[in-house]
């Protein structure tokens, strides 16, 4: 017949052996993704991400106006943080589109369609650097989710070339070869609103 004391000693062992399994399948587990995603291994997570408003150039916009796009830009990189753009069809005008890029022009259902992807574009270079690795062929790639999250603060430019067309430049003062990642995204006024035009 087992003792009270040796039964609390077995379960105790049990609870420990469990305890150590888990641990060592909790270590592997973080080694591999280490291993997997080497560019991203030493990134602090800091969201909501730090966003301030730097200089204006040009005086066609009101301050209204500079507030509204930069809250909207508060409203993407707190999306992006969240691994989900599931603000930017709102920000789009419905029948303008969007630039995704420099030269790529999506409609908006075309934009939608490829926020429902897995393997869509928004996935791809936003969030996932595993497969953005295996696309690309190379190792330690940076998602532009990646690239604002190893900046301490995120400083915004406005460049006004009417008053319904701002350019936005970001600019990392801490690290500023990370802006070599991005490009500038833009904004439209259409009836009083301002919608995204292109992507950064």
């Amino acid at each position: 017949m087992i003792s009270n004391t040796n039964r609390i000693s077995f379960f105790l062992l049990v609870i420990c052996f469990l305890y150590d399994c888990q641990s060592q399948n909790i270590g592997l587990e973080t080694k591999e993704r280490k291993s997997s995603n080497l560019a991203e291994s030493e990134i602090k997570e800091t969201c909501p991400i730090p966003l301030a408003l730097g200089s204006v150039y040009g005086t066609s916009i009101s301050k209204f106006d500079q507030t509204v796009i930069l809250s909207q830009i508060k409203i993407l990189l707190s999306d992006l943080c969240d691994r989900s753009f599931s603000h930017l069809l709102s920000l789009i005008h419905p029948t303008k589109g969007l630039y995704v890029d420099a030269k790529g022009f999506w409609t908006l259902e075309e934009v939608e369609k490829d926020l429902k992807d897995p393997n869509g574009y928004f996935q791809v270079y936003y969030f996932d650097s595993e497969t953005l690795d295996q696309k690309k062929g190379t190792v330690g790639n940076l998602t532009l989710r990646s690239v604002f999250l190893s900046t301490k603060q995120t400083i915004v430019d406005l460049y006004v070339g009417s008053s319904e067309e701002v350019e936005v430049k970001f600019r990392f003062p801490e690290n500023p070869k990370l802006e070599r990642y991005l490009i500038n995204p833009s904004f439209i006024k259409w009836e009083k609103n301002w919608y995204l035009q292109r992507m950064f």
